[in-house]
């Protein structure tokens, strides 16, 4: 089985807001121990703010190991999308040392441990500023 070596969530908020508000997050996390949180506004390609955290290789890799054996990720299905007009979306990309990537999607709900995902990203780091995601 290939490990994963990184992953990527972003959350999108949808409806009306204003143009400089943040619409946008995304979190990358780096086996390696790097992670990287992006924030956007509502006119801008580029992020407005970009925050950079290193962590130990160790707790990194316990942070994986976990993501497959307690939050198994690697079981998501490929879409937890449901109609709505307000509110947001998510998609969850993980890449794998192969190479290859699994996309998932969401909109409103977490997918299956979810909030318990997002509960242990929190607790890798101390973040200037609370990433919002799933």
């Amino acid at each position: 089985m290939e490990k994963i070596t990184s992953i990527e969530i972003t959350n999108r908020a949808s409806g009306p807001y204003y143009e400089d508000e943040i619409v946008v997050e995304t979190v990358k996390i780096y086996r390696t121990g790097k992670i990287k949180h992006l924030q956007y506004n509502g006119l801008s390609e580029k992020p407005v703010k970009e925050f950079d955290y290193k962590i130990s290789s160790a707790e990194m890799n316990k942070f994986f190991d976990l993501l497959v054996s307690r939050i198994k990720i690697q079981d998501w299905n490929e879409d937890y999308s449901v109609p709505v007009c307000d509110g947001w979306s998510w998609e969850f990309k993980m890449r794998h040392s192969n190479n290859t990537v699994k996309k998932v999607m969401g909109t409103v709900e977490p997918p299956p441990r979810g909030k318990q995902l997002r509960n242990s990203i929190y607790k890798l780091t101390d973040f200037q500023v609370k990433p919002w995601m799933i």
